[in-house]
């Protein structure tokens, strides 16, 4: 009983103190277009980043979130990153209902410190102190307040205006304050609504941005472009900086690959055993492809990737000396390494930067020098050529760039500087798919296929197809069931083969048994010829389309040639028109042919990428329609008998 009333009191005192506080962010204020579509309103979104010194400064943050359903619980929770270069201050929380009174506060005990792992960095001293504040009967608001000091300067986070198209906007400012004595602020203005202000504020430079009550978005048209150009974003990036001693300068790319080149010096070094053994590995090699080839093989084979991110480890690589000995480094370390081994080899080459990832190719503006990377890989000019190297696979080939690097601007960086170029695109040539297949069916219906496919650049990297060719024949089958679209089939026997080379082909060989492959009415059957790669889903219809349209990631070619053997007695009683059409997205073509006893059923379509306008989309759907319509082309067959 002792306990239950001196509960009561705490309960009641921490009441009365919450009390006290003045009515804020009552819901009933939030104007009525900011509720409408909406899982939460930002009711203040405040980042304040004063500079200090060129290699210091202070982030303050005061956020505040009213949840109106299950969906925006997530506000509840504040996740704040620190490492070796940054210091987490404080956090501060409160939890206010519908009324605008506070309910609850964060304690202590609601932080947890924990290391951060983003499923490719294995060692790293960088941590996220994770807040998460009571939830309580909705509407309610979460406030989180909270201060950063940071000594990694080398670049300012950007700033999302309204970074959830879901969740709406009351208040958002984002302001950074330089000493007077600093050059201008450098920044990239995407979309805004809002633009800058400049004033002075404690004998400061204040750069100041505000946007007020932005209602939610609606949902992003089908087909459209992506891409940072796509989005309200501020970008912004120091002119001179200092990152633990190391001073740069970004006013330009050749700027930011002079501080490049000072983080590597000293670092291309190489035991002389290993020296030895690369002048061994090439002493008999005929030219200079060749050497590359051997020489990356030879790296692949000795190390391995270990994500690394240690303090200024974050842009510095380590020492070739450390790789070499310990046989393992990150995208740095190993593009160095490699780098290393190919300058004992007298071939000269490029550590790269670049921003990777098959949905970041369009992520980067070139206009604006800035660290727009999160990747390091390898350039290597040869006479009339260039070949790049993706150090972190193991299994890759030499001079293959693929969805991950390909198609995208990537920094040199040379003795004199960086140097802003392309990546190798891949054309419909390159990306093929071939496939021929034989299918003999039996007098119920029932059938046997042999189908062998070869897939080539681009199209052997979807699924990770390539990926799954180094894995066991077990789970290789199992993924196999997974993507194989027929509706029932058992695979008797397979095969998955990569062949390693600049334009790397992946060839795939199936032994099916596919029951009811034949639908049989009397002396009938009837058949769908395209047994393996159908379009269906057609796009929806959009009135009054607002934006650009972009059908494809890439280009490429679907060839196929699939042979029906009929059992004994059976004649092709319709044939299917021909079909072929030509569109400014692609062509396609589609026939069947009857000779001796066998239907032969072939299918091509060649997918243009790029970008179309708006007022395009019609014929977008159009096109679908059409190669979707001839995809369940259906053959019937007849008994003589």
């Amino acid at each position: 009983m002792k306990k239950l009333i001196l509960s009561f009191t705490f309960t009641c005192l921490a009441c009365y103190l919450y009390a006290g506080d003045p009515p804020k962010y009552e819901v009933s204020k939030i104007p009525e277009e900011l509720i409408k579509g909406a899982q939460a309103v930002v009711r203040e979104d405040r980042e304040f980043l004063d500079i200090q010194e060129m290699g210091k400064a202070t982030k303050k943050i005061l956020y505040a979130v009213t949840i109106l359903n299950e969906d925006a619980d997530n506000y509840s929770k504040l996740r704040v990153g620190y490492d070796k270069l940054t210091k987490v201050n404080f956090i501060e929380g409160k939890v206010y209902d519908q009324f605008g009174k506070v309910v609850s506060k964060l304690k202590k005990s609601d932080i947890q410190d924990v290391g951060a792992f983003d499923g490719f960095t294995f060692v790293s001293d960088n941590r996220i102190k994770i807040a998460t504040l009571a939830r309580v009967p909705y509407p309610y608001t979460v406030e989180f307040e909270y201060e950063v000091e940071d000594r990694n300067l080398l670049h300012y986070e950007n700033w999302y205006p309204q970074p959830n198209p879901k969740v709406s906007i009351e208040n958002s400012t984002f302001e950074i304050m330089i000493p007077n004595s600093f050059p201008e602020l450098r920044y990239h203005e995407i979309n805004l609504s809002s633009k800058v202000n400049i004033s002075q504020r404690d004998g400061k430079r204040l750069y100041q941005w505000v946007w007020k009550n932005l209602p939610t978005k609606p949902k992003r048209e089908a087909f459209a472009p992506s891409g940072v150009e796509t989005r309200e974003i501020l970008m912004i990036a120091p002119t001179t900086f200092e990152v633990e001693g190391y001073k740069g300068d970004m006013t330009s790319w050749e700027k930011l690959g002079e501080w490049n080149v000072l983080l590597s010096q000293g670092r291309e070094e190489l035991p002389p055993a290993t020296q030895a053994k690369v002048q061994e590995l090439v002493a008999n090699v005929p030219n200079k492809l060749d050497k590359i080839k051997t020489l990356y093989e030879y790296m692949q084979s000795k190390t391995r990737y270990v994500g690394i991110q240690l303090g200024i480890g974050g842009w510095q690589p380590f020492p070739a000396t450390e790789v070499d000995s310990k046989g393992y480094g990150d995208c740095k370390a190993l593009s160095n390494y490699m780098k290393s081994l190919l300058k004992y080899a007298g071939i000269e080459s490029y550590y790269t930067l670049i921003k990777a990832g098959a949905e970041e190719k369009d992520d980067f503006i070139p206009s604006f020098p800035s660290r727009q990377f999160n990747h390091a890989i390898l350039c290597v000019p040869i006479e009339k050529d260039t070949v790049w190297l993706e150090c972190t696979s193991q299994s890759q080939a030499a001079g293959y760039m693929g969805n991950f690097t390909g198609d995208r601007y990537a920094l040199l960086i040379t003795p004199e500087g960086g140097k802003l170029v392309r990546t190798p695109n891949y054309t419909q040539k390159d990306n093929v798919l071939d496939r021929k297949a034989n299918i003999k069916i039996d007098i119920d219906g029932n059938a046997t296929a042999q189908v062998n496919t070869q897939y080539t650049g681009l199209q052997q990297d979807e699924d990770n197809m390539d990926y799954y060719t180094t894995l066991s024949k077990e789970e290789q089958k199992k993924w196999l069931y997974e993507r194989i679209s027929l509706p029932n089939f058992e695979i008797a026997d397979f095969n998955l083969n990569r062949q390693k080379s600049r334009i790397p082909v992946v060839k795939e060989t199936l032994n099916l048994k596919i029951n009811a492959l034949a639908s049989k009415s009397g002396k009938r059957f009837f058949i769908q010829p395209n047994l393996f790669s159908k379009w269906e889903k057609i796009p929806n219809e959009i009135e009054n389309r607002k934006e650009e349209v972009q059908v494809a990631d890439y280009e490429y070619i679907d060839k196929e040639t699939i042979t029906f053997e009929l059992p004994e007695g059976y004649y092709l009683e319709h044939k299917p028109e021909d079909v072929n059409f030509k569109s400014v997205f692609g062509d396609y073509k589609a026939s069947v042919q009857f000779e001796d006893n066998k239907i032969i059923y072939t299918r091509q379509i060649s997918l243009n990428k790029g970008r179309f306008p708006k007022e395009k989309y019609k014929d977008w759907v159009e096109f679908y329609k059409n190669i979707a319509k001839a995809d369940k082309m259906k053959m019937v067959l007849v008994s003589k008998t």
